[in-house]
């Protein structure tokens, strides 16, 4: 009874109780190591001999990075969706979700998904975190312009991190490295094989199953085996890289080369959201046409139907300045209001009251 009672006592701090409804996550902690992975003991640890022998540059951003993230722990800022992002997220879908480049990043984003990678060492991160209200949520990074020169890395990481630093080489973060296909975590120095290194016109695919806190990633829709596990952060999609690229991102927008997220709907949200989109041009009731020449406004309303779908085709049969324009005297004598006569006690002539 006795043995009971302890194994019982300790499954509250090795079970990770989760639910449909997202519930805030502890401050940040050692990962558990559900799948036997014996490197999460050591994943602090660096060796002074190995920080010696970086070069010069090399130590210098390292030393950096770790005073940095002494003073902006990943539980320093508040990551949880909160009630109107999950709202956004609702209406735009995914959508609501973009890469947001620092001010001292060089990478800049265009159309929410694209990066340009210019020069030196750097990183850049969502906006939202991973959600959790499905069972695997996926996306994918594509090499569309990659140097043999320039070293990528593709995987996640806690926010705030570093942005001259590349996922994988510093606590909290996973990455997958272009050059040498290895998977780093937490550090410059714990790189293991992992997959084969990817290059111009490759697709690396992160995964993310968060009630076991798993990682994964597939390369050109071929699945590797696990990264990591137990990993119970707020995870953000990280790229980072050391030189000139331009990298495209799907977050769920389009379809995934990987056959098995495409099934199973893994985006970060749906394509399209619940807010509809604004009606097409030309259609709606009470547009408000520009004049061509002149200054002039003409509405679609104030107009006879077939004379404004005419102008909004701009037909010949019709003047090219949107001017309304009645040919017939009757309509416009049966379109103007015929004022009151006046009252009688108004008339001041004398020689036209009749009663007198």
């Amino acid at each position: 009874m006795a043995i009971i009672t302890v194994i019982f006592a300790t499954l509250p701090s090795l079970v990770h109780f989760d639910s449909a409804y997202p519930m805030p996550r502890s401050s940040i902690e050692l990962p558990l190591s559900l799948g036997g992975y014996s490197e999460f003991d050591e994943w602090l640890l660096d060796s002074e001999d190995a920080i010696a022998c970086l070069p010069e540059d090399a130590r210098l951003s390292y030393d950096r990075a770790k005073i940095w993230q002494d003073r902006h722990p990943p539980d320093s800022i508040p990551t949880d969706i909160t009630p109107p992002q999950f709202l956004s997220i609702q209406e735009k879908g995914v959508s609501a979700f973009e890469f947001e480049g620092e001010p001292d990043a060089n990478v800049y984003v265009a159309g929410r998904t694209e990066l340009q990678f210019v020069d030196g060492e750097c990183s850049i991160q969502t906006n939202l975190p991973l959600p959790r209200h499905q069972e695997v949520y996926y996306w994918e990074a594509k090499m569309f312009e990659k140097p043999e020169t320039t070293t990528v890395s593709v995987g996640v990481a806690t926010k705030p991190y570093p942005t001259w630093r590349l996922p994988g080489w510093n606590r909290y973060s996973i990455g997958y490295f272009s050059n040498n296909g290895c998977k780093y975590f937490s550090s410059p120095f714990n790189g293991k094989p992992y997959g084969i290194p990817f290059n111009h016109g490759d697709i690396i695919g992160v995964g993310y199953r968060h009630r076991t806190g798993t990682v994964f990633f597939t390369r050109n829709g071929r699945r590797l085996e696990d990264a990591y596990t137990g990993l119970r952060w707020n995870l953000f999609p990280t790229i980072g890289a050391n030189g000139p690229c331009q990298i495209h991102v799907n977050l769920g927008q389009s379809g995934f080369v990987f056959v098995e997220a495409n099934v199973k709907k893994w985006g970060l949200a749906p394509s399209q959201g619940t807010l509809a989109p604004p009606p097409a041009y030309g259609i709606e009731i009470d547009t408000i046409l520009l004049a061509t020449a002149g200054g002039q406004l003409s509405s679609s309303s104030s107009s006879r139907p077939v004379e404004s779908d005419n102008y909004s085709m701009h037909s010949n049969r019709y003047s090219s300045t949107l001017i309304t324009v009645d040919d017939d005297d009757d309509d416009d004598d049966a379109n103007q209001s015929i004022p009151d006569p006046p009252p009688y006690s108004n008339n001041n002539n004398p020689r036209d009251n009749l009663l007198d």
